[in-house]
């Protein structure tokens, strides 16, 4: 799946509550029980990776990275590396990062700082041309890519105590945010989605749609480069972008966040199967205790079922990755207890046999590389920013 691809009225002076709440324990202990089953997903991750530190979209994927599904896979193994310090997710991590910045366009200027949007499983690694949508053949310069190898140098650095990867990659890290401040930021401070290909070996496109979820990846690693460099401009720009998504991307009339913003400036509203149910929590996990975030959060509470499941719209199929950011945001928020939510994950979704946890409730569903890297997330409590002050 895809990260991206009316009103609920809730009382939040009873939802949202300190963490010595009597919700607090419940989560606690709901990750003490589930522990166990986060080693095995970490381990799952490490079985995708590869040698040379491509980890597969899924078992028997032809393809590492589309839609930066490696990146969040290794931001679940530096959260189990925080979790028990076994080096193993460490070294993977290294590995992931230095797969990463090979794959970087560093020599020709255009693109310095960017990556095409997937590449082969398989070495030397040549990129995949492939279509998001109708009439689009290719995809490059996608801003959350560009943006979450910085936020990966950054958590290397943060939870190893090193800063030896942060510097070996520095050019890397200052190319990567460059491409997207200079190509991809639009004049009110939010980033566009990415370059699109409409015909084959034709002229590259922008593609103007601002994803809300994109603005908070974006934010990671222009943080990140704030905290690994010291340069004012990626404080600048990350403060911008955190004041303006909440006024452009919430909307207050639904209660939750809007997808994005077309080229017209118009809200996209509609769900869209997960694409807009993605940023209600994910956003929340990043920037935490704000009206818009408490107002999504307070959205996804709305659609929890008994089970600890959520069913957010006609059809939805009870996607992993939907109760995983709920209690992602939970516990940024330090909101009342989501632990329903993570028994859900273990009990219903993750396979005990593989190790891994399926995309949905559908028996068969894929096994993703994000999706075992965000359950790894939301299991184990891991913040966007360990040690920002």
């Amino acid at each position: 799946m895809s990260k991206k691809l009316g009103v609920v009225v809730v009382v939040l002076g009873l939802f949202l509550l300190p963490a010595s709440c009597p919700g607090a324990p419940e989560v606690r202990t709901a990750r003490s029980q589930n522990a166990n089953a986060a080693a095995h997903i970490a381990g799952f991750l490490l079985r995708l990776q590869d040698s040379n530190g491509a980890i597969s979209d899924e078992p028997g994927s032809p393809v590492v990275n589309e839609d930066s599904n490696m990146e969040y896979a290794l931001t679940g193994l530096a959260a189990a590396y925080r979790h028990n310090r076994d080096p193993r997710y460490l070294r993977g991590l290294d590995r992931g990062i230095r797969w990463l910045a090979a794959r970087e366009e560093m020599t020709d200027q255009r693109w310095r700082g960017s990556w095409f949007y997937t590449f082969s499983a398989k070495p030397p690694y040549q990129p995949v041309p492939t279509s998001p949508g109708p009439g689009v053949v290719d995809v490059r310069g996608v801003d959350t890519t560009s943006a979450l190898f910085v936020y990966l140098l950054y958590l290397r650095s943060e939870l190893s105590g090193s800063v030896a990867v942060s510097h070996r990659y520095e050019k890397n890290a200052r190319a990567a945010l460059g491409f997207i401040l200079k190509r991809n930021r639009s004049r009110g401070g939010l980033f566009y989605s990415s370059w699109q290909q409409r015909t084959s070996g034709g002229s590259w496109q922008l593609w103007r749609f601002r994803y809300a979820a994109d603005q908070g990846d974006v934010y990671l690693g222009l943080r990140a480069g704030w905290l690994l460099y010291r340069d004012r401009q990626y404080l600048r720009a990350a403060n911008r972008l955190r004041e303006r998504t909440g006024a452009a991307l919430f909307a207050p009339s639904l209660g939750r966040y809007a997808v994005g913003i077309d080229v017209d400036r118009s809200q996209e509203r509609d769900l869209e199967g997960f694409d807009g149910v993605f940023p209600q929590g994910y956003l929340g996990w990043i920037w935490g205790n704000t009206t818009a975030n408490k107002g999504a959060l307070a959205w996804l509470a709305a659609r929890v079922q008994p089970s600890g499941a959520l069913h957010c719209y006609s059809g939805d199929p009870n996607y992993s990755l939907s109760a995983a950011i709920f209690a992602m945001a939970s516990g940024s928020l330090r909101a009342r207890s989501a632990a329903s939510s993570l028994n859900w994950i273990v009990r219903h979704t993750y396979s005990r046999k593989d190790v891994s946890v399926r995309d949905s409730l559908t028996l068969g569903s894929e096994k993703y590389a994000n999706v075992a890297g965000f359950s790894l997330i939301a299991l184990l409590g891991f913040p966007a920013l360990p040690g920002d002050s």
